[in-house]
């Protein structure tokens, strides 16, 4: 399943994003902006796909089935109230598919912490918190410009939450147009 997520939700839905939405990009419009396209590309991908059918991309995300907010374990392991920038779901279920955190590629702001919620998110540690969320499938760390990409992604290893793979995109123009993304080894 996560290779599906990934080739057939998250890059289509980010080439989506950047052929449709440069401008925005180009022009340094808000991360939640950027973060709420993708998931408009998302749904779209997964409505039209029947393995996906019933999953939801919702931005700014911060509550449980029962209606009261989730939480993740922060650094001392003390429960956190949670907001993640974008999480595919089922909703009214714990079946998180994807949780993502974006970042402009100058903002430096919150990106340990942001990488170290999604290392616990998609971790199932013996010793649980009753009130936060584990056991995502899979997190994703983006870094964007209007010139490249950069994906990280987490799941879980052993128990723990850890990077296990990156991906590195440069975006191909022709003038200022968008063409297409290539995915590359390094800069």
């Amino acid at each position: 399943m996560r290779e599906r997520i990934i080739t057939e939700v998250l890059l289509p839905s980010l080439h989506n994003l950047y052929k449709m939405d440069y401008f925005n990009i180009r022009n340094g419009v808000s991360e939640r902006n950027i973060c709420a396209r993708l998931a408009h590309h998302m749904e779209i991908i997964m409505h039209e796909n029947n393995d996906f059918r019933g999953y939801f991309a919702d931005v700014e995300y911060n509550r449980k089935n029962d209606g009261t907010i989730k939480h993740s374990e922060g650094y001392k392991k003390v429960s956190l109230p949670m907001v993640s920038d974008l999480i595919v779901h089922k909703r009214n279920t714990e079946n998180n598919l994807l949780a993502v955190e974006m970042k402009r590629w100058n903002n430096y702001d919150k990106r340990k912490t942001d990488r170290h919620r999604l290392e616990t998110i998609v971790s199932s540690p013996e010793e649980r918190k009753n009130d936060c969320v584990y056991d995502t499938r899979l997190g994703a760390f983006i870094i964007y410009s209007p010139e490249r990409i950069l994906v990280e992604f987490y799941e879980n290893v052993n128990g723990g939450g850890e990077q296990t793979d990156k991906k590195i995109f440069v975006c191909i123009m022709e003038g200022d147009q968008f063409v297409s993304l290539k995915e590359v080894e390094n800069f």
